[in-house]
């Protein structure tokens, strides 16, 4: 009689480690979505997370635009000097346009 009370007891301490095991798994995974709850709810840090990559996407692409706007020696192009005279040329004439039109008044 104590042989199958031994036996019995060997599969509930089986039982209970199963238990114990998926508790644990569970108890893991609920963690797991806790955090990542918690860091959709983390503005200040997502937030923190877009500014870093919208300033490395605005590095990058000004280092493409000048790297395209200078030549090896870092001297502006060709294209580039021209574009520089057009705006410059327009600011001017957008001052005197103004400055033309204020007088008319």
């Amino acid at each position: 009689m104590t042989h199958s009370n031994d036996a019995s007891r060997g599969t509930d301490h089986g039982r209970a480690a199963d238990l114990q095991a998926e508790i644990d798994h569970t108890r893991d995974e609920l963690a797991e979505t806790v955090d990542q709850l918690a860091a959709k709810l983390d503005v200040k840090s997502r937030v923190r997370d877009q500014v870093h990559q919208t300033t490395s996407a605005a590095a990058r692409h000004v280092r493409s635009v000048r790297d395209g706007a200078t030549d090896e020696h870092g001297r502006p192009t060709p294209a580039a000097t021209s574009v520089a005279a057009g705006v410059a040329a327009a600011a001017v004439a957008a001052v005197l346009v103004g400055a033309w039109l204020r007088r008319r008044q």
